[in-house]
């Protein structure tokens, strides 16, 4: 990807992130004499009326809500090739993912952070917008007067007052998307943004976000008092009629147990790095530097399943390296950190493999793959068999699984990024392995053979087909190289 030079009156320094349909840039405003965030639209996709109009809408919302938790907008325009992009507030002290990263936090630090984020949600519902994808990484944190402070960004799938009765494609992140998020005309209201802060406060709270058959939060950790149980738990009911009917009501009850809580040493957890700690309801950020200001629309944000297409022959594609990815599991709790996994794929391969809870779905499990697939070579072209990148995707059928669905068009082969594809890994092993999990054999054998052949060639095959017995063999290897001791 080529550094533009500047966007405006903004100089661009570095790239800080991109995704499937944008990237964002650090920018400096020589005027302000101030770092700023500068998302771009991805060239592919700025002659697409349709994705300009929600690319600006974006910037349209955030800056009408224009509360100082959320990532604020202060500039618009377009590059000299016709690119639209906005101007936002830097987040120099990374996202909520990255804090997280080392395990949960303390009780005292988990509930204040939610309720901050609860009053941001609070914010957007009172000017008629539901974000509909709260999640970690569209969590930022800032330092703001010698304090930090938390901004939500990202409202690219975001609905309106005015568009909330209209048909709804199914979106959101799975682990915190309301399940009315992914139904077909589900029409999801700010209920179902009170089901993501009620997933968000469970990671906070457990260090992973809710699964499908989830325990409380006190029989992951037993240090949560029950009543914390029962906020938490009515914010994550299926029936949205049960739960709380608002963010503020959910701000409201975690406000009355703050400063019942005492903050907890996690005897059961490993030590939270210094680098990524909160205390006194502030964040301890010791390292120089920092990840991105935004949120991208990165595989991962939209959901949409288009059907139950079998690859056949078609694999995978992928290509450029993401940029700060070695912050992905740096403990080694799903990879084994000494066996020539790249880093800067580790915390792709870690959200693609731990998408959703099925049988044999693990990081491990993508990592195998993408090594027997290409060597983890981002720049792989097989222009014979239709298959590009590091996961080997065929564009027409990557379509189906990027973030949109088949309602974008099908991204050209230079443009498959791991951002793009390895999420989509994921998401297409998790609708489609489910189909399966009663097949015989090695359930993650069975999704890889799967991710090569189909859903009616395992079932036919009563398990890996016969042809591709082969790869499912050098995935297994790998496997059992990858998975932590």
């Amino acid at each position: 990807m080529e550094t533009p030079r500047a966007a405006g009156r903004y100089r661009i320094d570095r790239l800080l992130g991109s995704g499937g349909f944008a990237a964002v840039w650090l920018g400096h405003d020589s005027e302000l004499d101030a770092p700023v965030a500068i998302k771009i639209l991805a060239d592919h996709w700025a002659q697409r009326e349709d994705l300009r109009e929600r690319f600006v809408q974006e910037a349209r919302l955030l800056r009408s809500v224009d509360s100082h938790r959320l990532v604020q907008v202060f500039d618009i325009g377009e590059l000299p090739d016709g690119r639209p992009y906005f101007v936002m507030s830097y987040a120099d002290r990374g996202t909520l993912e990255e804090l997280l990263a080392a395990g949960p936090l303390p009780l005292n630090d988990a509930l204040h952070l939610a309720r901050e984020i609860a009053r941001g949600v609070e914010a957007l519902h009172a000017h008629g917008v539901v974000h509909r994808d709260l999640k970690p990484s569209n969590v930022l944190i800032r330092s703001t007067d010698g304090a930090d402070r938390i901004m939500i960004a990202d409202l690219g799938i975001a609905r309106t007052d005015d568009r909330l009765s209209s048909l709804t494609l199914p979106a959101g992140s799975p682990g915190y998307m309301a399940p009315e998020q992914a139904q077909i005309d589900g029409a999801p209201d700010r209920r179902s943004d009170v089901y993501g802060l009620g997933a968000l406060t469970y990671h906070m709270l457990t260090g992973e976000p809710p699964a499908e058959r989830r325990r409380v939060p006190s029989e992951v950790r037993p240090t949560v008092p029950h009543n914390i149980d029962s906020v938490v738990q009515r914010a994550l009911e299926p029936d949205r009629e049960l739960r709380w009917p608002s963010a503020h009501d959910f701000a409201q009850a975690l406000s009355q147990t703050l400063g019942r809580v005492d903050t907890d040493p996690l005897p059961h957890t490993r030590p939270v790095p210094k680098r990524h700690r909160w205390r006194k309801g502030r964040l301890l950020w010791t390292a120089g530097g920092a990840l991105a200001a935004l949120l991208l629309v990165t595989g991962g944000t939209v959901w949409a399943i288009a059907g139950d297409d079998e690859r056949a022959n078609h694999a995978p594609a992928a290509p450029r390296k993401e940029h700060g990815a070695s912050m992905g599991d740096p403990n080694g709790r799903w990879l084994r950190t000494d066996r020539g996994i790249p880093p800067q794929y580790r915390r792709l391969i870690v959200r693609a493999g731990t998408w959703c809870e099925i049988p044999g779905l693990s990081p491990a499990l993508i990592a195998a793959m993408l090594k027997t697939e290409s060597n983890f070579d981002p720049d792989l072209s097989d222009p014979k068999a239709d298959e590009y990148g590091i996961a080997r995707w065929t564009p027409s059928v990557l379509s189906r699984w990027q973030p949109g669905g088949s309602n974008n068009p099908a991204p050209r082969p230079a443009d498959i990024t791991p951002e793009l594809s390895v999420p989509a890994m994921g998401r297409f092993l998790c609708s489609l392995g489910r189909q399966i999990e009663t097949v015989p054999g090695d359930p993650a054998l069975n999704l890889a053979g799967l991710y090569r052949s189909g859903v009616e060639k395992v079932k036919k095959s009563g398990g890996v087909p016969p042809a591709y017995r082969p790869y499912t063999q050098k995935v297994d290897q790998y496997l059992k190289i990858y998975r932590p001791s």
